[in-house]
């Protein structure tokens, strides 16, 4: 019924609140390790023991970074497949 009269339907509503939801808790957590990363930039840590840290927690934010748009990212295929 939703559809014939050219509104969403629950499930298509459902998705849309999931995609938000998803996208929010993106814009939250991604720069959590931001932080981290400066103070290892700016040498809080040294040696090689501070170094191994450093790389550490930037290939960690990459990869939270990446895993964090991925899901953005299929949040909205799936809305788009609701349509």
């Amino acid at each position: 019924m939703h559809e014939e009269i050219g509104m969403p339907g629950p499930d298509r509503e459902l998705m849309q609140a999931a995609v938000q939801r998803i996208q929010k808790l993106s814009n939250d957590n991604w720069w959590a390790l931001h932080a981290s990363c400066q103070l290892m930039e700016a040498e809080a840590w040294v040696g090689p023991t501070g170094d191994r840290f450093g790389q550490s927690v930037h290939n960690c934010q990459r990869e939270l970074r990446a895993l964090l748009a991925q899901a953005v990212a299929l949040a909205r295929d799936e809305l788009v497949k609701t349509r």
